[in-house]
């Protein structure tokens, strides 16, 4: 039985971002949830690191082992994940890495909404919308697609610096901290989103267009029933 297909505003759309890799795990993880095209809620968290954590690592996300004593292992967060999922879609700006590291973690969530095409319920993470597939399919010309690099041809960095003065620790309110990301992929999403009459594009579409065009070749031909 077919069923109905929302708008993208209509349903939430938890934006993530994660630090870590595949030898320490997530070690921060951080969440920006937009409905209705506006940000209503955000979370972070520090992480256990599942080993000692590279210096290398130290260096681009700021995190040491010092940082992380004490701290949750993100394998603990299980129904804080799939809750997000359960309730919404997952987003990211080069999406491939979060969904690699959730599926590192867990490999699929128990059975939750699609959300997107005619199936009523999947036991995936995914589809994932990916901001950066899309500020690449919507905005063609801009030639740079790197998180900071859109967030200052889309103007926003001033929105961005003040969301993180409101919502991210001290001392983590700069790119490679994960909530600080999560928060410039969700405004770049909100603005792509706005582009040439996009407000009320249903789901669907921003996932078609976050997927590599054989990906979406397969899923228009009936995979996912978009």
């Amino acid at each position: 039985m077919s069923v109905t297909h929302p708008s993208w505003t209509e349903i939430p759309i938890h934006v993530v971002d994660f630090e870590g890799s595949g030898r320490t795990g997530v070690v921060e993880s951080g969440v920006a949830t937009l409905l209705g095209g506006e940000i209503i809620s955000t979370r972070t968290s520090l992480h256990a690191a599942r080993g000692a954590v590279p210096s290398i690592d130290t260096q681009c996300h700021g995190l040491s082992q010092r940082d992380l004593a004490g701290a949750t292992p993100f394998e603990a967060e299980w129904d804080r994940w799939v809750t997000l999922r359960r309730t919404g879609v997952l987003a990211a700006h080069n999406a491939t890495v979060e969904a690699g590291l959730l599926r590192a973690t867990w490999p699929r969530p128990s059975v939750v909404p699609s959300f997107v095409g005619d199936h009523a319920a999947v036991a995936e993470w995914g589809p994932w919308i990916d901001t950066c597939r899309l500020a690449r399919a919507w905005v063609p010309t801009l030639g740079e697609y790197g998180l900071s690099s859109l967030v200052a041809a889309l103007r926003l960095g001033p929105r961005l610096d003040a969301l993180a003065s409101q919502h991210c620790p001290p001392g983590r309110r700069r790119y490679h901290c994960a909530l600080f990301d999560a928060l410039a992929a969700a405004l770049i999403l909100r603005v792509l989103g706005g582009l040439e009459g996009r407000s009320l594009a249903p789901t669907s579409h921003l996932v078609r267009d976050s997927i590599s065009a054989q990906a979406a070749d397969d899923l228009m031909q009936g995979e996912l029933g978009l």
